[in-house]
């Protein structure tokens, strides 16, 4: 499987899970929050840390995203 194939089929399933939480009346900021804090408490310490590294280099956000290495330096700088 193709990294795109990948990256769009998590993609898929997180915009999923928000629209059915939006539609049971809950906020989309919100349903955000509570999918990231349901993900942390289900994620193993040792993956959290792993993508926390991983979160960090603009080269491997910038790919996964999509944007040029200017555009993820300006955004991990905020």
């Amino acid at each position: 499987m193709s990294l795109e194939k990948g990256l769009n089929i998590v993609d898929d399933a997180l915009n999923i899970a928000i629209f059915d939480l939006e539609r049971r009346g809950m906020p989309k900021d919100e349903a955000q929050i509570a999918l990231l804090l349901r993900l942390r408490s289900t994620v193993s310490p040792e993956v959290i840390k792993v993508t926390e590294l991983l979160a960090e280099d603009a080269d491997l956000n910038s790919a996964l995203n999509g944007e040029t290495r200017d555009d993820a330096m300006s955004i991990n700088s905020l």
